[in-house]
């Protein structure tokens, strides 16, 4: 023991010695790889510069970025390109959603065929839309006439009033402004009348795209679920399930904005159809109809709408109620867009208020009137199959769910069954059908060697007598 303890302490000695002597030479020099790569590069021997560490990935990540962006940039160029398409199939997508409802009754309740009960929904949705906006447009018709003597009069209140008012201005000084926007409208009629091209071509786009989408809403509802699958098998085997189930609460993360939209408009429309009717102003229910349809188009739809409620306000009841129709409508419209809207979206999207404002701002800026319209279920439906493909489900109870869309869960094992079911007898009767066309191939080759043999056997003897005549000659 004592020799040990000894031995222990020289060798306690010889360690403190050999630190000593590492600290005397200088600072450690490290090797590992992970600490190199944060040093400063050594110096250019051309330039006589260092780049820094975070430069260099700064600068590597910035070209990598700017790849993308330009690649996200041809895209979206090449998608202008078939916009009309693109927004009739966003819209048939919507449209079928709203519809799914109707269909499924048919399905389920009235035992109709898919065809039969797609046709019936399509048939129901225009019969719907078509009485709410022809009610609206008869009662709007009905009071036209009126509307315009009340215009007239309307106007020349207006008149009055601004001569009266604190600006001073007379009926002369009116006058001047009214000739000199005429005389700027003969200027430009050529501008004007290029404009009314240009709108026109719009409005024959318009009326292929609703064609184009009520036509792609036909199939989906008819077809929709093999439409789906289809796609689905175009992936391998190991990540078809986590696609259908991604694709699923997309499609679910749709009709839930689709009916909070929905929501939205009502509340929209019954708020300014009210301030209408307790400020007297006629034509308050199809005032109310036409909010009702326009809140689905974001800002344009509500401008257009709250501006002929006050219009038929300031032509009916004078300036004081089209004021105040017009602070109605602005007190509705941002209670709408700043408190329901972004809370009911919010919570049905699991989408923060902010990101819902900022979306539409984003897709307004970028798409426009339909940037704007579809900006805020792009983001939805990309935050919910994130979400499910990293692990998160954001709606755990579709998985028990039967009448979930897109089927049970069991419905894409089913139908890949039965595809392939249907496959392979298809397969069975095309090789049977060579299976005959190789016999019947080969017995025709069969018959022709033996005619051939035969042949060789008359000709022969022939051909030898030939040989024999030539060689006595």
């Amino acid at each position: 023991m004592p020799q040990s303890t000894g031995d222990d302490k020289r060798t306690i000695k010889q360690r403190a010695l050999e630190r000593r002597k590492r600290l005397s030479q200088g600072p450690v020099q490290r090797t590992d790889t992970a600490f190199q790569s944060r040093q400063e590069v050594p110096e250019d021997q051309e330039g006589g510069s260092s780049v820094p560490w975070a430069l260099k990935a700064a600068a590597s990540w910035s070209w990598r970025i700017i790849l993308v962006a330009l690649a996200l940039a041809v895209i979206g160029r090449v998608l202008t390109f078939f916009s009309v398409i693109l927004l009739a199939i966003l819209i048939a997508i919507l449209l079928t959603v709203l519809t799914e409802p109707i269909m499924r009754f048919c399905r389920s309740k009235l035992r109709m065929p898919r065809t039969l009960a797609a046709v019936v929904t399509l048939i129901s949705f225009l019969v719907i839309v078509g009485t709410l906006v022809g009610g609206a447009g008869a009662s709007i018709a009905s009071g036209f006439s009126d509307l315009t003597d009340k215009a007239a009069d309307g106007f020349n209140e207006l008149l009055d009033w601004l001569a009266e008012s604190p600006l001073g201005l007379d009926s002369t000084v009116i006058n001047q402004y009214v000739d000199e926007i005429q005389s700027q409208l003969s200027e430009n009629a050529s501008v004007i009348a290029g404009g009314v091209v240009s709108a026109t071509g719009s409005l024959v786009s318009f009326f292929t795209g609703l064609i184009l989408a009520l036509f792609t809403m036909f199939f989906f509802l008819k077809d929709g679920r093999k439409m789906w699958f289809y796609v689905v098998r175009l992936f391998p085997a190991r990540a078809r399930n986590d696609v259908n189930e991604a694709g699923i609460r997309a499609w679910y993360t749709i009709g839930a904005y689709t009916r909070t939209q929905i929501q939205v408009a009502f509340i929209d429309a019954v708020g300014i159809a009210a301030v209408a009717a307790i400020l007297g102003v006629p034509l308050w229910f199809p005032i109310g109809v036409l909010v009702f349809v326009g809140s689905f188009i974001p800002i344009v739809g509500a401008f257009v709408t709250g501006a002929i409620a006050t219009l038929v306000a300031l032509v009916d009841q004078g300036v004081a109620d089209a004021i105040l129709m017009l602070l109605g409508v602005l007190l509705v419209q941002q209670i709408e867009g700043n408190v329901l809207q972004p809370f009911l979206q919010g919570s049905k999207l699991s989408l923060h208020p902010v990101v819902v404002v900022v979306a539409v701002a984003a897709g307004s800026s970028v798409a426009g009137i339909f940037g704007a319209l579809f900006a805020v279920p792009i983001v939805a439906v990309v935050n919910v199959v994130i979400n499910y493909l990293v692990g998160r489900d954001m709606y755990p109870e579709l998985n028990y769910d039967p009448n979930r869309p897109g089927g049970p869960p069991e419905a894409l094992d089913e139908y890949f069954v039965a595809s392939d079911a249907k496959l392979a007898k298809k397969a069975q009767k095309a090789q049977a059908r060579n299976r005959e066309r190789v016999a019947a191939e080969m017995g025709n080759g069969n018959n022709s060697d033996d005619s051939s043999s035969h042949v060789g056997e008359e000709t022969g003897p022939d051909h030898d007598e030939v040989e024999r005549q030539n060689d006595d000659a």
